[in-house]
């Protein structure tokens, strides 16, 4: 029952009895012997959980409902005294009982600091298995300990007691994130079976930006990513290297849309970041990880000989990484005000692709090699020491020890320059910040927070190298006759200019002209009020203010007029000389000699051709986001179902949000990249929301709960003429407390983020041959009806002049003409729909369950389109959906031409047709017990099975469902069933603890083989099958001293070899011969780290 002062009286004949028992409280807590009793609570909100002890035990209990409105209970069960019961109940609560001299039990707060003993085995207070337990079974996770001023749910804005979640929710607790030794976020969920791994670390083209998760394959924006239920940032800024490991109490990952509840964007779903806020006290945590290898011969070694390059082999220990972080926090005016400040530092040693057995040598397929082992080959680039020369469309290369002497380049391997370039790139990283909260009443809480990021990272790169078209004076003194004839013919030894294609290289000329650099910063300020403005009214009003700052100085790119001048070279007394130098246009120049193998150079030829500035690409970007939420529970008015007891609750909602970006780049940087100084775009959002929860029947026969929920938002961009909408219904039903099934359907949607709605009309050059025209007499590829769908004329159709003919409708050189946005984009439009069961038996506690499928399909999928994509469409299907792409010159029916009227092929950021993602979620939990002294041990599952993945160029295109495979027309491997589980034993005094985890990986097959457009003829013989992959991590914890827990985790624990594959560029953006966003590439990682708290 519970009285109108707010206080729940368990067992007690009258409120007024319990409330004078209340008055007796004696001072310390009971430490009297009481007869042990059976005990068995199911994790359930504290409240209920208090009331439900009581029954069971027979005793008063006297607690302030209203404060523990927020608060969950775990399992406690087995045969106890009172007491401990009590004090499992509470742990970590923020609330302590003690005993009246009456024998009543009285709940009230204790003191916000935790003692030695609250720190579990992995270093902190561990909420890791109520808060998983209250994931799976769709309930809110446990408050904050003591003086958290918001409970954070993740999939709604309404927050109220004995409710379940429609939507399937996975959650990675802090005890978990400790155990793998992750220093990064990304690291933690790629062990998700809901997300496509990734890995910016190991890419080339990585700027170090770890942009959220990909779920479901659907790309990162398409998954919309938060901080204690708030936008980080604008789409393209979002940066997860931002929230420090160390801070992260939980992440919480939902599935499906919920578009209606936060906005664009989120679409596959959400990954909700919920950091610590409300810290007391002091910790300081270091963190040492390295990579630890067994290099042994494999399918590559052969190969990377035959190209001189040795592979290592024995035991190699590297890549250390390390992570110190410091936190702060205190409360004041009677824990009315919480103030807490954090540090990170982070640094990490990078890992060159030659100190690893699999990655020296680049493989890729090629049956016509002479170097070929297998059919296999070293990628080289032609910009070696011996370089790679064009003149009158031949190419040529230098003769090793013969000076003066070409030979065909065919003849003459290229440059294997895998090594040189970068496994796992090195980075170093700072996070600053801090929180305040102050409660200042129940009608006004307020929150500030500041977080700061600073990440510098560096790709290798090979080089310096000179590639581009030149020229070269006919009378150069490096040039042998043998090489003037070649290149000049009959011009030879004259003062005149033959042009040149010149890739030639400098391994090993060091300095920033052989990487490039990426700075990233960011600042993040949120602030928000809150509190309850009339009885069950409470209002929250918040903000993000972000501003961040992407730097890019890209290096090893010479100046084209240098080297043009470095190759005008003239013979001064015996002195190769550049003309510049003489007529004194430019006397810094320095002579470049490419006409010999491996020129080793000069520092002052690398200042001349290289050091003219780095190009800066600097990217800026401010986001601003204010929300106002309005929530009420109407049951006190009487607005509920005659068959519940709980009644309607609505959450009325308003949003504004503004994004802005602008691209500076210097002249350094667009004389070799292209684009513009200075470009500015930005974007509104005006949008309004409501939300419903509705108990329909509660607590009748074959009726626990039946609910249903519903949501609708608004949404008005300023770069869209449009308004859209987006909207759930959902259904929760509850037969008993053993099961729950949910149900969701979601319509969410994804607007064009920043840069695709700017629709700045740009153009390109595209090689096409014109699909209409005959070429050496073959008939044209397109038909006669699709090619009138382009505009061209009967008459012309099958014409056969050669490009560059007067009269010819093929463009000059094939190079057509690409038109890039002008068309209007319009959101995609998802679909979502989830629905499964929760099993928590009270036959078998501590036990839960959940098995859930989802379906998700995007329509209007946002893409970039090239000019291929219109052609090939047109020549396959001849509809007008592709071929009215295709539009020719009015007067020389060409697809280029000078004006705007036409030209062209359209092309750049438009609506392409279809995704689709569908499969089943598996979550499991289980908490054994063995007795008083025993310990526990604790199990987990999460897998994932995927049915469906993959897309539709357009509705007359296949379906592509990638699936089972990897490669092809797939990108990374879709594997059928992924999966991720732990077993943790712990000690009853929590001294110590051992966790063994499981990571499955199913097999995939190469997508040539049956794959989606897969045929015959281009099926592969070799490479043709992922295996299963079964990886094992181990991570033990002990508390060796009040305060002080020392961890030690070895993941990839036997150093399980990575799967060695050919090509893989072509589809995972890996030059490693491997995927490394889905599999451990660099053999095992050790990690140990030390906590301690004051």
């Amino acid at each position: 029952m519970t009285g109108r002062s707010g206080f729940g009286i368990i067992g007690a004949r009258s409120s007024t009895l319990a409330l004078a028992a209340a008055l007796l409280i004696a001072a310390s807590p009971a430490q009297a012997q009481q007869a042990a009793v059976p005990i068995d609570v199911r994790p359930q909100p504290l409240a209920q959980a208090l009331r439900t002890l009581a029954q069971q035990a027979h005793i008063q209990i006297v607690f302030d409902e209203a404060r523990l409105a927020s608060r969950r209970a775990p399992a406690v069960s087995g045969t106890m005294p009172v007491g401990a019961a009590l004090t499992q109940l509470l742990r970590n609560s923020g609330f302590a009982a003690s005993r009246t001299q009456q024998g009543v039990f009285v709940v009230s707060a204790q003191p916000a600091a935790p003692s030695p003993a609250a720190l579990s085995t992995l270093g902190q207070i561990d909420q890791g298995e109520p808060a998983r337990a209250a994931a799976i079974a769709g309930e809110p996770a446990a408050q904050e300990p003591a003086g958290a001023v918001d409970i954070v749910v993740t999939g709604t804005r309404i927050v109220r007691p004995n409710l379940k979640s429609a939507s399937p929710i996975t959650t990675v607790t802090a005890s978990e994130i400790r155990a793998q030794g992750a220093v990064n976020l990304e690291e933690v969920t790629n062990r998700l079976g809901q997300v496509q791994p990734d890995a910016q670390q190991n890419y080339q083209q990585s700027n170090g930006q770890q942009r959220g998760v990909k779920l479901r394959g659907l790309d990162f924006n398409r998954t919309l990513s938060l901080i204690n239920g708030q936008r980080i940032a604008g789409t393209e800024s979002v940066d997860t290297n931002l929230i420090p490991v160390s801070l992260v109490e939980r992440v919480d990952v939902l599935t499906g849309g919920a578009s209606s509840v936060y906005g664009s964007d989120a679409i596959a779903g959400v990954v909700n970041y919920i950091i610590k806020r409300n810290f007391t006290g002091l910790q300081l945590s270091a963190n040492y990880s390295f990579y630890n290898h067994n290099n042994r011969n494999n399918v590559s070694t052969p190969v990377a000989a035959r190209y001189g390059i040795t592979t290592p082999t024995g035991m190699t220990n590297d890549g250390g990484r390390a992570d110190l972080s410091a936190t702060w926090g205190h409360n004041f005016l009677d824990d009315r005000l919480n103030v807490s400040v954090y540090g990170t530092y982070r640094t990490a040693d990078g890992i060159l692709f030659r100190d690893r057995d699999a990655s020296g040598c680049q493989l890729r397929r090629d049956t016509g090699n002479p170097l070929r082992v297998n059919n296999l080959i070293c990628g080289v680039t032609a910009a070696s020491p011996n370089g790679t020369l064009t003149a009158n469309g031949a190419n040529y290369s230098n003769v090793t020890g013969s000076p003066g002497t070409f030979a065909p380049a065919a003849t003459i391997p290229g440059y294997a320059n895998q090594g040189d370039r970068l496994a796992a790139r090195g980075y170093e990283r700072y996070n600053a910040g801090g929180f305040i909260n102050f409660k200042a009443s129940s009608a006004a809480e307020f929150s500030l927070g500041v977080m700061y990021l600073r990440d510098k990272s560096a790709n290798l790169l090979y080089g310096p190298y000179v590639q581009g078209s030149y020229r070269v004076n006919c009378d150069n003194p490096f040039l042998s006759p043998s090489q003037a004839q070649t290149i000049c013919g009959t011009a030879a030894g004259t003062t005149a200019f033959a042009p040149l294609g010149v890739q030639y290289g400098f391994p090993g000329l060091a300095g920033d002209r052989d990487k490039e650099t990426f700075t990233n910063t960011q600042t993040r300020i949120n602030a928000s009020v809150r509190g309850e403005i009339a009885e069950g009214w409470r209002y929250d009003i918040g903000g993000v203010y972000d501003e961040s700052r992407q730097l890019w100085q890209p290096g090893g790119n010479p100046v084209a007029a240098h080297v043009n001048r470095a190759l005008d070279v003239v013979n001064v007394g015996g002195v190769p000389t550049c003309r510049s130098v003489l007529d004194g246009s430019d006397p810094a120049c320095v002579p470049l000699n490419v006409f010999v193998a491996n020129n080793p150079g000069s520092a002052a030829l690398s200042n001349y051709l290289f050091n003219e500035g780095l190009g800066n690409s600097d990217l800026r970007a401010k986001f601003y986001d204010v929300t106002a939420n309005l929530t009420t529970d109407l049951t006190r008015y009487g607005i509920r179902s005659p068959f519940a007891e709980q009644g309607l609750a609505i959450a009325i909602g308003a949003e504004y949000r503004k994004q802005q970006e602008r691209g500076l780049q210097n002249a350094r940087f667009i004389e070799v990249y292209g684009g513009v100084a200075d470009r500015f775009a930005e974007q509104d959002v005006v949008e309004g929301n409501v939300e419903a929860q509705l108990p329909l029947v509660q607590d009748v026969s074959l009726i626990k709960l039946l609910q249903v929920n519903g949501g609708y938002r608004l949404s008005k961009y300023s770069t869209n003429p449009e308004t859209f909408n987006t909207w759930k219904i959902e259904a929760v039903y509850s037969p008993s407390e053993d099961i729950t099934f949910r149900f969701g359907r979601n319509r969410a949607a994804r607007a064009p983020g920043l840069r695709e709605a700017n629709q700045t009309i740009s153009y390109q050059n595209a090689t096409i041959v014109d699909p209409c025209a005959s070429v050496n007499g073959v008939a044209p590829l397109a038909s006669r009806e699709a090619c009138r769908l382009t505009g061209l004329p009967d008459n012309l159709y099958g014409n056969g002049l050669a490009a560059g003919v007067p009269g010819s409708i093929r463009c000059v050189d094939d190079v057509c003409r690409q038109r890039n946005n002008g068309t209007p984009i319009v959101p995609e439009d998802a679909r979502t729909t989830t629905y499964g069961f929760v099993l928590t038996p009270r036959f078998l506690p501590r036990f839960s369950l959940s098995v859930d499928r989802y379906k998700i399909q995007v329509n209007d999928v946002i893409s970039y389109l090239g000019a291929s994509f219109a052609v090939d469409g047109c020549v396959i299907t001849g509809d007008p959906y592709y071929c009215t792409r295709l539009v020719r010159d009015p007067t020389t029916y060409q697809l280029t031409s000078t004006g705007t009227a036409g030209g062209y092929i359209q092309g750049g950021n438009l609506n392409a047709y279809r995704l689709y993602a569908e499969g089943y979620d598996f979550q499991a939990q289980y908490s054994l017990r063995f007795g008083e002294k025993a310990g526990k041990l604790d199990l987990l599952m999460n897998g994932t099975l995927t049915t469906d993945q993959g897309g539709q160029a357009a509705v007359n295109q296949p379906r592509l469902n990638c699936v089972g495979y990897f490669g092809g027309s797939c990108p990374q491997p879709a594997p059928r069933w992924v999966h991720n589980a732990r077993a943790t034993y712990t000690t009853q005094d929590e001294v110590f603890s051992a966790s063994l985890a499981w990571r499955y990986i199913a097999g995939t097959t190469a997508g040539q083989n049956g794959g989606p457009n897969s045929k015959p003829e281009t099926a592969v013989t070799d490479f043709t099958r992922i295996p299963a992959y079964n990886y094992f991590d181990l991570a033990l914890a002990f508390n060796i001293a009040d305060g002080l827990t020392l961890t030690a985790a070895v993941n990839n624990l036997f150093d399980r070899q990575q799967p060695i594959l050919t090509n893989t560029y072509d589809y995972a953006l890996s030059r490693g011969n491997t995927i490394p966003q889905r599999y451990d590439t660099l053999g095992r990682m050790i990690s140990v780290s030390a906590t301690t708290r004051f």
